[in-house]
């Protein structure tokens, strides 16, 4: 019994200890760093009292500012010697200040000169690049500011190894508001009963036409200010196939194969089994996937949430809940007072009248109809009808196929499609 007691008040004490160490080694790194600690009550004075400063503001789940934080700190210590300093804020507690400076993603570097806000940083995110940026700022002189890419200024992986783009484009604009998961902090996160998380399996290094759709996902969720989003997460398991392997014990988990990324799948509150995306990799087939599973009206361009709403499951719903539906939207229709909205609504009444008649399959039929005349010589107003008309299609469950086309030139009048009426 002694040595069974001894043995439990010894493992007891080891654990108290290691916390007590790792404690005071994060406080340490903390202290060692250079880079100055911004808050809503020191904001002001101290950025007043320097002729210049640069400004991080981060959020702490952030892969990029994750990234950026070493080459930071290098950046304050190199800087220090030259009597120049820098600072962070973290934008996810001090809200305010973020939102005054206008932070729209993180990290987002922002000069300040002489207490005020001269422009935000465009240059490498080195710690080269910041020194020679803030050392040409102190001497007076106007920096040369490289663009800026994705990938802290290292080997930009959107080029192969010709020099050519991969993927047809490289990001034009930065995921904001994701969170980087990994097996430590995925159960943490996924399969609460806090947060539905849309979560996406891929390369650590994702570039090219799929991930630009992904990241105008990212800022448009980003944008939605109801309660019901602030429940919802987006999310990315970044995997390694060389090296450390980063993340491939997640990819097993899952069962998926490197050749299918990236891959989609939506986990749901109190729930680990997840809903597989198969549509588009598309922001606008994407929004809607979302706004089918978890009630969170996404807005797309020409679409209603009212009438929306009453779109979401309707093909699926009895003839009765059908028929009170289309009381409610062709109430919704009289009410209406623009020119634009009241024949966008009557588009919608149209559509559910439609279902009544021909069943529920008719939105897929009318969707896969409309994308073949978009394929064909037509006015670019014609095109934005139809693109509306797909999005509201969308509304009630049709899976949207195949991409926009590309322009054609000098259309011509007679060859043009009419929609069904």
């Amino acid at each position: 019994f002694f040595f069974a007691s001894f043995s439990f008040f010894g493992e007891v004490w080891v654990r108290q200890m290691l916390r007590v160490f790792a404690f005071l080694l994060a406080v340490q790194l903390v202290l060692c760093s250079d880079v100055v600690i911004l808050n809503e009550k020191n904001f002001d004075d101290v950025i007043s009292q320097e002729d210049q400063m640069l400004v991080e503001f981060y959020a702490p789940w952030c892969g990029h500012c994750q990234s950026l934080e070493p080459e930071y700190d290098k950046a304050a210590e190199e800087l220090k010697a030259k009597g120049i300093k820098i600072a962070k804020v973290d934008a996810t507690v001090e809200e305010k200040l973020a939102e005054k400076y206008g932070v729209e993603g993180y990290p987002s570097l922002k000069l300040f000169k002489k207490g005020e806000f001269a422009k935000d940083y465009q240059g490498k995110r080195t710690s080269s690049g910041i020194v020679s940026y803030m050392s040409s700022v102190a001497a007076g002189e106007e920096p040369e500011e490289e663009e800026e890419d994705d990938y802290g200024g290292g080997e930009d992986p959107s080029e192969d190894e010709y020099g050519e783009e991969g993927g047809g484009a490289g990001a034009t604009e930065e995921a904001v508001g994701l969170i980087n998961l990994d097996s430590f902090t995925f159960d943490k996160i996924v399969g609460t009963n806090q947060y539905d998380v849309f979560v996406k399996f891929d390369s650590s290094y994702a570039y090219g036409d799929k991930e630009n759709q992904w990241v105008k996902l990212s800022r448009r969720i980003a944008n939605l200010t109801s309660p019901r989003a602030r429940e919802f997460l987006l999310a990315v398991v970044g995997v390694e196939d060389y090296g450390d392997k980063l993340n491939d014990d997640m990819r097993e988990r899952f069962g998926l194969k490197t050749d299918d990324f990236p891959v989609f799948k939506l986990f749901k509150r109190d729930s680990i089994e997840p809903v597989d995306y198969t549509e588009a990799v598309e922001v606008d087939a994407m929004s809607h996937f979302l706004t089918r599973e978890l009630d969170m009206w996404i807005g797309l361009p020409g679409c209603l949430e009212t009438f929306d709403r009453l779109a979401i499951g309707f093909a699926a719903v009895s003839q009765t809940e059908q028929q009170d539906r289309l009381t409610k939207a062709k109430d919704e229709l009289a009410r209406v007072t623009g020119e634009v909205e009241k024949k966008t609504g009557q588009y919608y009444v149209r559509v559910m009248e439609k279902v009544g008649a021909k069943g529920s399959d008719y939105p897929q039929a009318e969707a896969l109809r409309i994308e073949k005349i978009m394929e064909s010589k037509i006015t670019e107003d014609k095109k934005a009808e139809m693109e509306q008309r797909l999005h509201i299609l969308a509304s009630y469950g049709a899976k949207l196929t195949k991409k926009e086309p590309e322009p054609e030139p000098e259309p011509e009048a007679e060859s043009e499609p009419e929609p069904e009426e």
